[in-house]
């Protein structure tokens, strides 16, 4: 086989190689992180949100597809952060071999991946390939041992199977924890919802204390509670009375027997009213202003 024609064939196989090896990485990342997706119950963020929440407890019409829209959204952000991920290990991985002055391991030729995958070809393919334009008797000889033996490569004989074999079991066991966690319903107790309700506008709410938990103090004064809200989207409203509401100061006495009522004394409206009024009235406005109100008051 012409050794040039046999390293651009061994090239082709192991580009498609290596976009298997990132296909299954990333695969086994989203399917990871929709594990810890479902099990804690972050699929229930998407009804908070205007765009997502028509969709929640829905699925779509597919056949043999009964999937709800929450696992789809959230395996779709799976796989973006997943290349994401993969996207940014690659450059701060060239980052710190910079900053380390460090070279970046170039990847292997296509001969050397083939050498190592076979090592009855060490140091012969790539030196058969060097010298394939030699007219000496060495090099044609060399050259016609290695075209024989390159027959016998195979593209299953140069897959990185400690790679290949990682990111495969990682999916499959990924795989099965999504299945067992989909037939058994079992999850997080905690959902994001109780983390929204413990931490209303960043701040810490405190559960209210249960006759189980030991109170503070000794004193026989009850704990201050805090009054119920009627939470509405975006607003809380105080909906409770406070104490004594519909009730006279005298309803709130215990054993009060005495309803008898005093009215208070008449009082004549110039000891009343401002002395500083009648000084500066100009004269002759306090009849208009009398006949205002008297004729206002017939009006009402």
């Amino acid at each position: 086989m012409d050794l040039e024609r046999f390293i651009k064939k061994a090239g082709r196989i192991i580009r498609r190689n290596r976009t298997v090896y990132d296909f299954l990485e990333a695969m086994a990342i989203a399917l990871a992180m929709l594990l810890g997706s479902v099990y804690f119950n972050l699929n229930e963020l998407f009804k908070h949100f205007s765009i997502t929440e028509p969709y929640v407890g829905l699925q779509p019409n597919i056949p043999l597809l009964e999937v709800n829209y929450e696992t789809i959204f959230t395996f779709s952000i799976a796989v973006f952060l997943a290349l994401l991920l993969m996207e940014l290990y690659s450059y701060y991985r060239k980052a710190v071999y910079r900053k380390r002055n460090k070279a970046l391991p170039k990847r292997e030729k296509p001969a050397d991946i083939v050498e190592r995958s076979y090592p009855g070809l060490k140091d012969r393919l790539k030196t058969a390939y060097d010298t394939r334009a030699d007219d000496t008797i060495i090099a044609a000889d060399l050259n016609k041992s290695v075209s024989r033996d390159v027959h016998s490569v195979t593209a299953a004989g140069m897959l990185d199977l400690k790679r290949l074999t990682f990111s495969a079991a990682a999916i499959v066991v990924c795989g099965m924890l999504l299945a067992t966690v989909a037939f058994t319903g079992i999850t997080s107790p905690y959902t994001p919802d109780d983390v929204f309700d413990r931490f209303p506008n960043g701040t810490i709410t405190l559960p209210p204390l249960t006759p189980e938990e030991p109170e503070g103090n000794n004193s026989s004064s009850p704990p201050t509670m805090t009054p119920p809200i009627s939470t509405a989207p975006g607003i809380d409203i105080d909906i409770t009375l406070p104490p004594g509401t519909g009730a006279g100061p005298g309803d709130l006495l215990e054993n009060n027997t005495n309803n008898t009522y005093h009215p208070s004394q008449y009082y004549p409206p110039e000891s009343l009213s401002s002395t500083h009024y009648y000084e500066f009235l100009p004269e002759g406005y306090e009849d208009i202003i009398k006949d205002y109100f008297k004729r206002l008051a017939e009006q009402s």
